[in-house]
């Protein structure tokens, strides 16, 4: 479709709440598709674009998804330095992106959403910003994210302490390390990384483990020969940006390869068993010690939790000066963590590897129909119509929702699965004549109630600590299937799980696109008084209809 392509003079505005992978891709679908027929405004909290990216800096960040399919398929890397990308090098990917399509330009930074509320009068939202007033939008995206909340853990006497206390997520670049004490709270994906990247500089480390995790090692093998922690050479680097036939094959493979892994993850199947043998094999062999390996090798499916590839950090917790430490904590003092047996443990720094509060609670009020919070909706049970849209939040979109997959599958192609898909509703929405769209709540609990069904086979209902579940432990976070069946899923357009409601005369045009589809296309011009130009399927200057018959010669604007 051209992008002046529409039937409405009138323009369709959205707000974007954040800036990150989700922010810049939807930025960038929505100019594609609208152009100048579309307003777009992307506030984000923090001073500049990235996301997640942006705000874990911590030693050792890093993707762990292959950097080849960490990325837009629009906008394919050929120069990332790594098998697995760093922080730093993912964000300036992104602001890279960004830039180079053009939608930084409706970025606001330091912008912070503190309330939105939905219009039943007008069909809008009005969004309220920090410091900044009060915005309307036809649209309201919320590219947010779940890992952006990072939350200090909850033990007594943590305020107490004398030295710096660093969450992962909240890192101070200008904390000094050197030749210190430091605790490690947390067993998870950021402490994995951390502790192999401070090691060597610190006097010593205590690594806090309530759960162990399972630890990948190489991952997509033939994709790393030289394992996980491979270095592209400046000929495979030249052979990506050279040859995109070989790298559109490459990033083909690793996707694959990372669907596939879905049938370890049925409990009890042959895949889940030959993997759990496989881990724990390897595991064992990294880590001789049998009183350790009965601490580190969990006794819950592989799965259960987010798997990482860590052996790095295996290593790490051998060495001379790291202590695991797998006694829980008690309290926290001035001069370090008591833990259950009454033992102090002295340190001069405490990094938080504590994660994120994934409840997908807002943390601000979205009042949708009515006057619902969404913040009540979701404090203990978040449902949402495919993770993307929740019945009663009319014009309310998202990205990453309760259960989308996150964990099954990689997670940017879903996103770009999800975007294109809120561009065909939103021209249906333009082209129609709709004010607001409204997932049905059948629908919704339809979609809840098949993913209850479907997780009862899954691992990850086993018995674990893992964000993946609720307080009932009810699975919230993953999408029941493979990242490949949400795209085929979201790539068949049910309409008719949506009320849609029409503005003044919208019904009618309705009808009357459609009348004027069948016989021309769709034209860049508007419904009301339309002059005919500019066709979308003209070949050779002559105009055709969908099904190819001639209509005639387009002649400086005019068919003749």
């Amino acid at each position: 479709m051209p992008a002046t392509a529409t039937t409405s003079e009138k323009k369709l505005r959205c707000i974007v709440i954040g800036a990150g992978v989700s922010g810049i891709l939807i930025a960038i679908k929505l100019q594609e598709a609208f152009g100048d027929d579309i307003e777009i405004a992307i506030f984000e909290k923090n001073f500049d674009v990235g996301g997640t990216w942006l705000e874990n800096r911590y030693p050792g960040c890093a993707c762990d998804v292959p950097s080849h399919i960490y990325q837009y398929s629009f906008s394919p890397n050929p120069n990332w330095s790594t098998f697995y990308a760093p922080s730093a090098e993912i964000r300036a990917y992104l602001k890279a992106v960004a830039f180079h399509h053009a939608v930084d330009k409706y970025m606001f930074f330091n912008s912070t959403v503190t309330k939105a509320q939905w219009n039943e009068g007008t069909s809008t939202w009005t969004v309220f910003v920090a410091d900044q007033g009060e915005f309307e939008s036809e649209i309201l995206f919320n590219a947010g994210g779940i890992l952006n909340h990072f939350q200090l853990p909850s033990i007594s006497g943590l305020d107490t302490f004398k030295g710096p206390v660093i969450h992962t997520a909240n890192w101070d670049e200008g904390t000094d390390l050197c030749d210190k004490r430091v605790a490690i709270i947390g067993a998870g994906a950021s402490a994995i990384q951390t502790l192999p990247a401070i090691r060597a500089q610190v006097k010593n480390v205590d690594v806090y483990i309530r759960t162990p995790s399972w630890i990948m090692g190489q991952v997509l093998e033939s994709m790393a020969p030289a394992g996980p922690g491979m270095t592209y050479t400046e000929a495979e680097q030249s052979k990506f940006r050279d040859d995109p036939v070989f790298s559109l094959a490459i990033r083909k493979e690793m996707e694959a390869a990372s669907n596939r892994v879905l049938k370890a993850f049925v409990r009890g199947s042959p895949e889940q068993i030959e993997l759990r043998a496989r881990l724990e094999t390897r595991m064992r062999e990294l880590v001789p010690d049998s009183a350790l390996q009965a601490s580190l090798i969990p006794e819950f499916d592989v799965g259960c939790r987010r798997l990482s590839p860590g052996e790095p950090y295996l290593e790490a917790l051998q060495q001379a000066n790291v202590s695991p430490v797998f006694d829980s904590i008690d309290h926290v003092t001035a001069d370090g963590i008591i833990t259950s047996n009454g033992t102090l443990h002295p340190a001069d720094v405490i990094i938080a590897a504590t994660g994120f509060n994934t409840s997908f609670r807002p943390r601000f009020p979205i009042l949708g129909r009515d006057g619902k919070d969404l913040r009540d909706l979701w404090a203990t049970d978040p449902i949402a119509y495919c993770g993307l849209a929740v019945s009663g939040f009319p014009n309310y979109l998202v990205f990453l929702g309760p259960n989308t997959p996150i964990g099954n599958g990689t997670v940017m192609g879903t996103l770009e699965a999800t975007a294109d898909y809120f561009v065909r509703l939103l021209r249906k929405m333009k082209r129609q004549g709709v004010s607001s769209f409204d997932v049905r709540a059948e629908a919704q609990a339809d979609f809840d109630d098949h993913t209850r069904e479907v997780m009862e086979e899954m691992v990850w209902t086993g018995r674990c600590n893992s964000w993946y579940k609720n307080s009932e432990g009810k699975i919230v976070a993953l999408w029941p299937g493979s990242s490949l069946q949400y795209r085929e899923v979201l790539a068949e357009d049910r309409w008719e799980d949506y009320e849609w409601r029409h503005g003044e005369g919208g019904r009618a045009n309705s009808i009357l696109t459609t009348v004027r589809e069948a016989l021309f296309g769709t034209f860049a011009c508007s419904i009301a008084g339309c002059v005919m130009f500019r066709c979308l399927w003209a070949k050779d200057d002559a105009v055709t209809s969908r099904d190819g018959w001639a209509l005639g010669i387009l002649d400086e604007g005019k068919i003749t």
